[in-house]
């Protein structure tokens, strides 16, 4: 367990490493904040133009991502890069906010489904700083919740099976295959330095 928890620290180390060798990490810091505070943005707007929650719990889980979204991005613009526990309970809780303000938004089927890809931001982040355990757990948490929409908007919203399975696989394709595509690239780069 201590192995596995040092091995992570060295990857994440690793690329934190690489990012301020290039001098990119306040750009990557600010890529990183502008996807908090977009999300953000668009519940924001949902809840200005009508396509909010209509009932309570669903409105305070709308509510909730909203500011979460917030409070992430200002940590990122203006923040400290965080340390691997950090950045890893963002993803975590960046996911869960992207999944509980899609499944309360009040939007049509295929707009709700379509919210899925705010968590495409959060997998470069993963893919590219994560261990594969870490990653393994943004992945589940990705699939989970775009699977527990897709599965809503059929049984809820009276989409039919092959429409949801057919806005679902090309989002599950994207989040899973992008960043398997850049850890597996970036865990060889990093061996091949070393």
């Amino acid at each position: 367990m201590i192995r596995a928890a040092t091995r992570s620290n060295v990857h994440y180390q690793w690329g934190v490493g690489v990012m301020t060798s290039l001098a990119i990490t306040t750009v990557v810091k600010l890529i990183v904040s502008t996807a908090a505070l977009s999300m953000a943005l668009v519940v924001t707007l949902e809840l200005a133009f009508g396509y909010g929650a209509t009932t309570p719990l669903p409105s305070i889980v709308q509510w909730t991502s909203m500011v979460a979204a917030y409070i992430m991005g200002a940590f990122w613009w203006f923040g400290p890069w965080p340390t691997l526990g950090q950045a890893f309970a963002f993803v975590v809780i960046a996911d869960l906010a992207i999944f509980g303000a899609t499944i309360t938004a009040n939007f049509a089927p295929e707009v709700t489904l379509g919210k899925c890809t705010f968590l495409i931001p959060m997998g470069m982040l993963a893919g590219f700083f994560f261990d594969k355990w870490r990653l393994a757990a943004h992945i589940a948490l990705c699939l989970l919740g775009t699977s527990i929409v897709a599965v809503y908007i059929v049984l809820e919203r009276d989409v039919d099976t092959f429409v949801a399975a057919v806005l679902w696989a090309p989002i599950v394709v994207t989040l899973t295959g992008f960043v398997l595509i850049l850890q597996a690239t970036t865990q060889s780069t990093r061996l091949e330095f070393e």
